[in-house]
């Protein structure tokens, strides 16, 4: 159903002074070189862990051996997947590829489940090189040291992009009155983590049918997240004659499946407002942006949210002035901080680009070995909290990530980076999560999230759906890291939805099903095919910042009308 505009100009002003107000009393954290941890050899640089297992499942078997907990220290808490019973965990196995015949690979695939079964585990999904499985914890570092066998990891889980009076401010209210040319409408693919109570809006919020299917392998559609819901109200408000499929995922291969699955339907548009900060190097490779090039190359628009980490990406080369191996963001400031509010869930995400370069299926890998550490400003002091240590020895990816970590009361978190062993001046990209600010060293240029990133995607940044249009502050911008500008477009955030209130859903999660709906919108409207109308929203766009396409409204604002 149509939202009523709102216009919300003194409520934003009341936003921009609260915070305003906020940095001009930040305190000052006095800084010092992070603390040397017995966890790290200050002679030899050795670390733990495996070197064809992601740290933080190292951490975790490790912990569940000794029967210790880890998710407590005296001024923190941690949050992570639970095990199932008996220790059952779900991970990616990955076959090893490079230099190995088409029947090879095969035959490693093969050997993974085999070992899979017998050790009385599951598997779940295969495709290209990884094995998707549930398996018992305890047998994981036997079957890492199978040569059969590449790597281990946790499931790369992406993460909605939430911080709706956007049918009128784009014009879509007059394209909704036109004449139908296409009697049935368009389809739309709403590719979204869940979509908690859609069933009680059909009818109202929501067209009286949609067609609904999860790819999880629990099958839950709803899986306890209403941010699918609200997207696809968007739809629905821009575009009320268009015929809806939702479908739901948790792991990469679930996403694979359920966007194979929506072209197998014949949507002629689809909508993501997910993403991740470590599923490929920003350049628009990697396995996440293979899955908006299979709709790309079947006709289809994939439109995805751009992120929300213009405040909280920070970019920049390795440096190390004082030569202690620990990176200075600025000077000898060896941590870059930021701001948590109480009971908020923080985590850290480091990557660098030196990914070996991307086959269509997997990368070369890195031999620049970088290791990230999470400190909380406590009692005057920077404390150590947690660490990750993968190993990059030249087949591993160029990514480090800890989290989900919390404190009972609001402070400042750090990141800190340390060299292990490394021979290149590399590039890094560090976001956070759970900050309510900017981070000590903001860096909004190239904030994409995966797979935002893909020059296939249509991306959608986040503006205000009333005059003058601004861009939100966290919007995040490009250009992705092989100089594509980005974002596409951008369109209305802050607005309504039965899910999430009046004036109420903040985020480039709003953005996106805009975006969809109105291509959708036009879609029905038109003899045009997909790409074509694409193309005519490009040329109506309503020109905002620097002349031309830039990396931060792109083409300027979504608008349907000339």
């Amino acid at each position: 159903m149509k939202k009523k505009l709102y216009q919300s100009l003194f409520l934003g002003l009341v936003v921009l002074a609260v915070f305003t107000l906020f940095l001009i009393s930040k305190p000052s954290v006095q800084e010092s070189p992070p603390p040397n941890q017995d966890l790290f050899d200050q002679g030899n640089m050795g670390k733990d862990g495996h070197p064809k297992m992601e740290y933080a499942l190292y951490k975790k078997i490790q912990y569940y051996l000794a029967g210790q907990d880890a998710n407590t220290l005296p001024f923190v808490q941690k949050v992570e997947e639970e095990l199932e019973p008996g220790g059952i965990i779900q991970v990616i196995v990955e076959a090893p590829l490079r230099g190995l015949t088409l029947s090879e690979q095969s035959k490693a695939k093969t050997m993974i489940q085999t070992f899979i079964e017998n050790v009385g585990g599951s598997v779940e999904k295969i495709r290209k090189n990884r094995v998707q499985c549930r398996l018992p914890l305890n047998i994981l570092l036997q079957m890492a040291d199978l040569p059969f066998v590449k790597y281990i990891r946790l499931p790369i889980r992406d993460f909605t992009m939430v911080t709706t009076e956007g049918v009128s401010a784009t014009g879509a209210d007059t394209w909704q009155s036109t004449t139908a040319y296409r009697g049935n409408g368009a389809k739309v693919g709403v590719l979204d983590l869940g979509f908690k109570g859609y069933t009680s809006l059909l009818g109202t919020e929501l067209p009286s049918t949609v067609t609904a299917q999860s790819f999880r392998t629990d099958g839950d559609i709803e899986a306890g997240s209403v941010h699918g819901t609200a997207c696809t109200e968007i739809v629905h408000d821009m575009a009320p004659d268009a015929n809806l499929y939702l479908a739901n995922y948790s792991t990469l291969d679930d996403k694979e499946d359920a966007v194979d699955w929506l072209l197998s339907q014949g949507v002629n548009v689809i909508t993501s407002s997910t993403g991740n900060y470590t599923g490929g190097a920003g350049d628009g490779t990697g396995p996440y942006c293979e899955i908006v090039k299979t709709a790309y190359d079947a006709g289809v628009p994939y439109v995805n949210s751009a992120g929300n980490a213009a405040q909280d990406h920070w970019r920049g080369t390795w440096s190390d002035t004082d030569s202690d191996k620990w990176h200075n963001f600025s000077g000898l400031d060896e941590i870059c901080y930021y701001y948590v509010p109480s009971y908020t869930l923080t985590a850290i995400y480091l990557k660098w680009y030196d990914w070996g370069g991307w086959d269509g299926t997997s990368y070369g890998g890195s031999d620049q070995d970088f290791d990230l550490y999470l400190y909380i400003y406590s009692g005057g002091i920077w404390q150590y909290v947690d660490h990750s240590y993968n190993w990059q020895n030249g087949t591993q990816w160029p990514t480090e990530a800890v989290g989900y970590w919390y404190a009972t009361g609001s402070t400042y978190w750090g990141a800190a980076i340390r060299k292990y062993s490394a021979t290149k001046n590399v590039t890094f990209d560090l976001y956070v999560t759970g900050n309510s600010s900017a981070i000590e060293y903001p860096v909004a240029a190239s904030s994409l999230v995966i797979p935002a990133d893909s020059e296939h995607a249509i991306t959608a940044g986040a503006n205000d759906f009333a005059s003058p249009y601004n861009i939100h502050y966290y919007s995040s911008r490009g250009p992705n890291l092989a100089g594509i500008i980005k974002p596409d477009i951008a369109s209305p955030s802050g607005v309504s939805t039965d899910t999430y209130g009046y004036a109420n859903f903040f985020g480039t999660s709003a953005s996106a099903p805009h975006v969809a709906g109105a291509i959708a919108l036009m879609l029905g409207k038109t003899p045009y095919t997909p790409m074509e109308v694409w193309t005519i929203l490009q040329s109506r766009a309503g020109e905002l910042g620097a002349a031309g396409k830039d990396n931060v409204y792109g083409y300027g604002r979504l608008k349907l009308d000339k």
